[in-house]
């Protein structure tokens, strides 16, 4: 699971950053054209565990549909030095296993930076997240063979990267390659989420053209260098095994440093203490008597997107009387900065491609913000 949460780092922070964005962008007085488009798409699914390798021999396929506008104002200029498109897609996959996999109803927010958008052959990169509903989910009895995914709502991560062609001012067509991820975030289990590599085939219709500006590449420093001390607690609820609904409880706390080292990026170290009730439980039923609570310390990397941060940490536990399922972990979080000094996000823990839980966490800055 993690190598598809590391492709998705990168995008998932420009997508939330110009999503906060967005609304002040349209404040410049330069119109922001709207565009629509279709794609239908083709690929297959990468059986990533022997768990479900039996099942991953089928070709999805399915249509997608999306609107946005190209923001062309300066702060989406100033941030990415690119004008990019920021929309919504709706999309229907057929997984090609309507009695296992059945099909997923996606609703997604993208954003894709636009590079020589006045070129007649261009590239983009697009990313995108959201909501999606799937149809056949696992059940012990009438369907234990899908492993894959456990609640009918999930939320699919896309990248895909495509080239264009400029028929005229108005129409493009769109080639494209993508990689999907669709997963609950380890919420309830089972849950191994599909990955499925895609190609698609589209046009594209600007409905109200406008000139592209042009603008100058102005060097400027977006976030302030100084040393940034914060500390956060966490909280969520996980269950045991596949066929129990009882949930326990999961709680964090955590005390962190970080230091902006380029433009938008900031590396960051750590320590946390866990204390999973559903360890205890465990121990419980096998007759074991252990310390349940973890302590570990990490570092990792955040990227800085407006009041947005996209972080991945590496962490190395220090304290586990409960062995775990690997001596190393990873964490992959997204965060607001409410206010100068009130922080808010999720994440998500895992041993290596395995989701361990999903934490919702509220935090202090006990240094002063910087004004966006």
């Amino acid at each position: 699971m993690m190598h598809r949460i590391r492709y998705s780092a990168y995008f998932v922070a420009l997508l939330f950053y110009f999503s906060c964005h967005c609304g002040s962008a349209q404040t410049d007085t330069t119109p922001n054209p709207f565009q629509i488009g279709a794609q239908v798409y083709y690929g297959f699914i990468i059986p990533h565990s022997e768990s479900i390798r039996s099942i991953s021999y089928s070709r999805p396929r399915g249509i997608a549909l999306y609107a946005g506008w190209l923001l062309l104002g300066q702060k989406a200029w100033d941030y990415c030095y690119c004008y990019p498109l920021s929309g919504i897609s709706i999309s229907l996959t057929d997984f090609d296993n309507p009695e296992i996999l059945g099909r997923a109803y996606s609703l997604m927010y993208f954003i894709e930076p636009g590079f020589g958008l006045q070129r007649k052959i261009y590239f983009n990169f697009r990313a995108a997240l959201g909501i999606t509903y799937l149809d056949t989910p696992y059940n012990p009895l009438t369907n234990p063979s899908n492993l894959f995914y456990s609640s009918r709502i999930s939320f699919p991560l896309q990248i895909s990267f495509s080239a264009l062609w400029k028929m005229s001012s108005k129409m493009s067509l769109r080639a494209s390659g993508q990689y999907n991820h669709i997963s609950n975030g380890g919420i309830k289990e089972p849950n191994k989420g599909i990955n499925y590599p895609t190609v698609s085939l589209g046009a594209e219709y600007t409905v109200r053209y406008r000139t592209l500006p042009e603008r100058e590449k102005t060097r400027k420093d977006l976030y302030p260098s100084y040393l940034e001390l914060y500390c956060m607690v966490a909280a969520t609820g996980k269950t045991l095994t596949h066929n129990e609904k009882q949930r326990y409880p999961v709680a964090a706390a955590m005390v962190e440093m970080r230091k902006r080292f380029a433009r938008i990026n900031s590396w960051s170290a750590g320590a946390e203490w866990v204390s999973d009730y559903s360890i205890r439980e465990a121990n419980r039923r096998n007759g074991v008597q252990q310390d349940f609570r973890r302590a570990g310390i990490l570092a990792g990397h955040h990227l800085l997107i407006g009041r947005f941060t996209f972080y991945q940490k590496l962490g190395v536990y220090i304290y586990s009387p409960t062995r775990p399922k690997d001596p190393v972990y990873q964490r992959y979080g997204l965060v607001f900065r409410m206010t100068d000094h009130w922080l808010g996000g999720i994440d998500l823990k895992a041993h290596r491609h395995v989701a361990d839980f999903l934490d919702v966490r509220i935090g202090y800055f006990l240094t002063k913000s910087h004004r966006n």
